[in-house]
């Protein structure tokens, strides 16, 4: 059966209120070993490694990702990559130049951690940076009232992707579960 893979932002993780509502929705339809969802670590070269030794460790059986902001940028390299689809939830475009706002020592309340992200991790993330977008692996999913990204910057980046755009909302997408039962269609689940 395929498997759908929710990656997670910046600075939070497996345990986000989405994939928390995805897993549920799983789990009340029985088939709760589709959805995996990964503590990524933070630096972007180790996200991009464990998410791939995942991605080919169920390619056969047919994979789709679902990544919220930071995570949307790693789903984007890794459906190129793979030629496989996501769902991009309130995306970050041009993940370098938003992240460089907040290099230095950085905490994760929902982990617990505490790193120092350098220049370095820019430069990682610069190189993940895809061009030649795919119009068919992509499902973008955006809320104007965003207050961490500029949805307009995803408009521009995916402009003829499948889109679903809705007036206020947040960088969260309120209502996300709303919309579950499409994701897992879209992935060819249900």
């Amino acid at each position: 059966m395929p498997k759908l893979i929710y990656i997670h932002g910046f600075n939070s993780s497996e345990q986000s209120e989405k994939a928390e509502k995805i897993k549920q929705r799983c789990e009340q339809m029985g088939c709760a070993d589709v959805f995996i969802s990964p503590r990524l670590p933070w630096e972007p070269n180790q996200a991009i490694h464990l998410l791939s030794e995942l991605i080919e460790k169920h390619l056969l059986e047919g994979v789709t990702l679902c990544g919220s902001s930071l995570g949307g940028f790693y789903a984007t390299y890794l459906s190129q990559k793979y030629t496989i689809k996501s769902v991009l939830v309130n995306p970050a475009v041009g993940a370098y130049n938003l992240l460089e706002q907040h290099l230095g020592e950085q905490f994760n309340p929902y982990t617990q951690e505490s790193y120092v992200l350098k220049q370095e991790h820019m430069q990682q993330l610069l190189d993940l940076e895809v061009t030649d977008i795919d119009d068919a692996l992509f499902w973008l999913m955006l809320q104007e009232g965003d207050e961490t990204l500029d949805y307009k910057k995803a408009l521009q980046k995916y402009p003829t992707v499948k889109t679903l755009l809705e007036s206020n909302g947040s960088h969260r997408f309120e209502g996300f579960e709303r919309f579950i039962d499409d994701v897992l269609s879209f992935a060819e689940i249900i």
